[in-house]
């Protein structure tokens, strides 16, 4: 690609696309297109019953789609943009794909990377809603180098952004889920320590 606002071009066309973020290489296309994203799922081999995360740039955006509550409120401005994913109650009048949305409880997980890059990214697109799972065929580790990506996928998507390698990445995000707070818990340990979490929330995990 010659520049990100090709990238975000892709994007908005419909486009299935790799790219780098602050924890693993990410695959995606925008979170409000369902036939992008049910090619995702068929490129990555993932079951349609498993929601599929959302990479945003901004807290504004995230207001759009789901309920900000004091406690997110307070996770927001502790650890994004960072490495923790917060599963968060889903507005129903969201433009949001319904692949993005957790249908038993109408939750959404969500995240705004760390990455000048990828957040620029997101902010070009006309939905600045990016679905963000790791770039892997389903049941597959995911990669923090470019070259350790499945040439299988890579020829599947549309367009590649890379970095060599994600030097400040120490893995997968920890994913929160606080769309019951009465029972918040932690779905996957990630690269944010569950104690920092309890340290800084004061809540049982």
């Amino acid at each position: 690609m010659k520049s990100l606002r090709d990238f975000s071009k892709v994007v908005d066309d419909g486009g299935v696309v790799i790219y780098p973020t602050d924890t693993v290489y990410g695959i995606g296309c925008d979170a409000t297109n369902e036939n992008s994203i049910i090619r995702l799922y068929r490129i990555k081999n993932r079951e349609l019953n498993k929601s599929l995360p959302v990479l945003t740039h901004s807290v504004e955006e995230v207001d759009k789609i789901a309920f900000i509550t004091p406690l997110a409120e307070k996770l927001c401005k502790l650890f994004w943009p960072g490495q923790l994913t917060i599963i968060l109650k889903a507005k129903t009048l969201s433009t949001i794909s319904r692949y993005a949305t957790n249908i038993k409880n109408r939750s959404i997980a969500i995240r705004i990377p760390d990455d000048n890059c990828i957040r620029e990214l997101i902010q070009m697109t006309n939905s600045k809603l990016l679905i963000g799972t790791s770039a892997n065929f389903s049941q597959s580790p995911s990669s923090k180098q470019f070259i350790d990506i499945d040439p299988k996928l890579v020829t599947k998507c549309d367009a590649v952004l890379r970095k060599r390698t994600l030097t400040e990445s120490k893995g997968e995000s920890t994913i929160l889920d606080i769309s019951d707070e009465v029972n918040p818990k932690i779905v996957r340990l990630g690269s944010l320590p569950k104690n920092k979490i309890i340290e800084a929330i004061n809540i049982n995990l």
